[in-house]
């Protein structure tokens, strides 16, 4: 296997382990550890909303956001990713289920995340954006 490859692999490795660790982080409600997975100049672009940029800003917006229900459980699955230098564009499918009103809510989308490498070794997320698909 050339060493491209398996960088790549291990970059993915890497990165479906920080959509394990974001799964993680809003089942226990944690803000910080939401926001320390985004860059300085994160912008968030969610579905129906503004965009936001900065992490305060970032950190606004995922009080209020983990604030309209409790998620169950969420799972991830690459569609394709593609890494060039520092930066990796990963499209991703997402579906899971969250209790809103004592209700189990099923839902499901599609994510569009622009990771960046930092100067420690560390995948950050620069660019986020997501929609929802119909649930059937």
């Amino acid at each position: 296997m050339s060493s491209f490859l398996r960088q790549l692999g291990d970059t993915r490795k890497t990165i479906a382990d920080e959509y394990v660790q974001w799964t993680e982080a809003v089942k226990a409600g944690n803000v910080d550890a939401l926001v320390g997975m985004y860059t300085n100049d994160a912008t968030v672009l969610p579905e129906e909303q503004e965009a936001v940029s900065g992490k305060e800003a970032i950190r606004a917006f995922y009080a209020n956001w983990l604030s309209r229900g409790k998620l169950i459980d969420q799972k991830f699955e690459n569609i394709n990713s593609m890494q060039e230098g520092d930066l990796l564009i990963d499209s991703t499918k997402f579906s899971g289920a969250l209790s809103k009103d004592g209700k189990e809510v099923a839902f499901k989308g599609k994510r569009l995340v622009v990771w960046k490498k930092e100067f420690q070794g560390s995948w950050k997320i620069l660019r986020d954006t997501w929609n929802k698909s119909s649930v059937e």
